[in-house]
């Protein structure tokens, strides 16, 4: 989880740095991931750990839609795209994050279950994959919208430069798509 977010967090924190300024923060990130990823494995402590993740989530959120509101235009269609990927990347994300929790808490139970209702229904089961799978997407989605964010200035036609589900999710309810119709 940790090794996820701190690129992101690296890249949101360093996006108008000098390059001195990126290399500090990299130094200093790395370091810290590198402190809260032996003393985890030496202690095998989660609470640490799941602190530090929520605060890198927190983080990046919070830059994120200050990148969106400085980044693109009010009201234009680009910015209700763009808020409707990441509105979908913090759900998927942090759904992920609730299977792994589940997992963590349930995790002989569900074992049990598994076993009794074996495959392929127990493939439903398996919180821990649906983890990573949720949390990947939802990585993926933040990773590439803040790379278009601080790459370039031309935000036409975003959801076209990025894989599934990030077009859909620029033209899906995330983006309030469907809200329109019932203003009018």
């Amino acid at each position: 989880m940790l090794f996820t977010t701190t690129p992101v967090l690296h890249r949101v924190m360093t996006a108008n740095a000098s390059p001195r300024v990126t290399l500090v923060v990299g130094m200093v990130l790395g370091s810290t991931l590198l402190a809260l990823v032996i003393y985890h494995v030496r202690t095998d402590e989660l609470l640490l750990h799941s602190v530090s993740f929520a605060g890198s989530v927190i983080a990046i959120g919070i830059s994120t839609m200050r990148m969106i509101n400085t980044r693109t235009l009010a009201g234009s269609e680009a910015r209700r795209q763009i808020w409707g990927m990441v509105r979908f990347g913090a759900v998927i994300f942090n759904l992920g994050y609730w299977l792994w929790l589940v997992d963590v808490w349930m995790c002989s139970y569900l074992k049990s279950i598994r076993q009794a209702v074996g495959l392929p229904l127990a493939f439903f089961l398996e919180l821990h994959g649906w983890w990573h799978i949720c949390t990947g997407i939802g990585a993926y989605i933040f990773i590439a919208v803040i790379d278009h964010l601080v790459s370039g200035d031309d935000h036409k036609d975003i959801p076209e430069s990025l894989a599934w589900p990030a077009p859909w999710a620029a033209q899906s309810i995330f983006s309030g798509k469907g809200s329109d119709k019932k203003q009018a």
